[in-house]
C-alpha cells in the first residue's frame, strides 16, 4: 500500500503596489513605499483551499527600513491602491540599518560617525 500526500502548507508573498512620495518614516527621505501582502495557505492537489494569518508589510526604497501595516489599511490599499499610508499606520519590524542618514544634506553616512562629513550636521 503506497501513501502519497497530495496536500501541504505553504508561504506565499505577493506585492500589492507602491506609494510615491512619502516621508520614510526611518530616515525623514521623499521615498517609495514597497506595499506587500503574507498569507500562510493549505492546497490539495496545488489548489489553495484556506488562508490564513494574512499581514501586510511596507518596505521602505530608500533605506531598506520594513514595517508592518494595520490590516484595515492594507486590505483598502488591496482594493484601492490610492489609499493613503501614514506613519502612524506602520510598526518597525525591522529598523536597523547599515548607513545613518544626514537630515541636513540627506547623505549615506557610516554608522560610526556623530557628525555628517559632508556638511557638518549632528546625526
Amino acid at each position: 500500500m503506497f501513501f502519497f500526500a497530495f496536500f501541504g502548507i505553504q508561504d506565499k508573498e505577493e506585492f500589492l503596489g507602491s506609494c510615491n512620495n512619502v516621508v520614510c518614516p526611518g530616515c525623514g527621505r521623499l521615498t517609495r513605499l514597497d506595499v506587500y501582502k503574507t498569507y500562510r495557505y493549505l492546497h490539495i492537489f496545488f489548489i489553495p483551499t484556506f488562508r490564513w494569518d494574512t499581514r501586510y508589510y511596507v518596505k521602505a526604497a530608500c533605506c531598506g527600513s520594513l514595517y508592518e501595516l494595520e490590516g484595515d489599511v492594507g486590505r483598502a490599499f488591496e482594493h484601492d491602491p490610492s489609499t493613503e499610508i501614514r506613519s502612524e499606520h506602520l510598526r518597525p519590524v525591522h529598523a536597523y540599518s547599515p548607513y545613518k542618514y544626514c537630515p541636513s544634506c540627506n547623505a549615506t553616512v557610516p554608522p560610526q560617525y556623530s557628525f555628517c562629513p559632508y556638511c557638518g550636521g549632528r546625526l
